[in-house]
């Protein structure tokens, strides 16, 4: 699924990576864990293709990520994100905003309706399609934003701090709902503080 080889990044003249090695399989459940400073973002972000190593070779799915075409092929067909701050639009409708996730694909309205309430059923957010955004709890945004990604159905998930600004009760509802996914298949990368979670990965990656 991924593969980085002789990877190096810096900023600033600061050394994040220096001849990383990395090699994911797809189904794999991944925890990235460590200091902050240490480069999870960094490294979550350079295999979302959001940002470039300085050198060495990283592949997605068997590609190299360097070509802009590649790129947007990955983020639209393959890639899916979830992240501590939900990027959802605040002022929009659950509805509005699960509704982007469906924008390539061909669907009648009805279709997209059904799709819609699926998920949300899935997340436990049933009727919560006319809700506005910023008035809903954290736990209730961040499944928002899992709604979402059910909707892309993406291979390969990207997920930073996903529970980090949420409760216990709300943390264990997003990671059950990870857990979920994961028993689907889908490979899965999350970076996290919490080493409460390192019990749910398959394997635990220290930075």
């Amino acid at each position: 699924m991924i593969e980085i080889i002789n990877m190096c990044k810096a900023f600033n003249r600061k050394t994040i990576f220096k001849d990383f090695s990395l090699e994911v399989k797809s189904g794999e459940f991944i925890g990235i864990v460590g200091k902050s400073g240490q480069g999870k973002t960094t490294l979550l972000n350079i295999m979302g293709t959001l940002e470039e190593a300085d050198s060495g070779v990283v592949k997605i799915m068997g590609k190299e990520i360097h070509k802009r075409k590649i790129k947007r092929l990955l983020l639209r067909d393959h890639l899916g994100f979830i992240f501590q701050n939900y990027a959802l639009i605040d002022n929009a409708t659950v509805n509005e905003n699960l509704e982007i996730a469906l924008k390539h694909k061909k669907l009648k309205k009805k279709q997209k309706h059904d799709a819609i309430s699926l998920v949300l059923k899935e997340v436990g957010l049933v009727d919560y399609e006319k809700e506005i955004v910023h008035t809903l709890s954290g736990g209730e945004q961040q499944r928002v934003a899992i709604a979402r990604l059910l909707l892309k159905d993406p291979s390969l998930i990207l997920a930073d701090e996903p529970t980090g600004s949420l409760d216990s009760e709300n943390r264990d509802i997003i990671v059950s709902l990870f857990q979920k996914l994961h028993k689907q298949g889908k490979t899965i990368i999350m970076v996290t503080h919490d080493k409460d979670l390192t019990k749910f990965f398959s394997r635990t990656i220290e930075l």
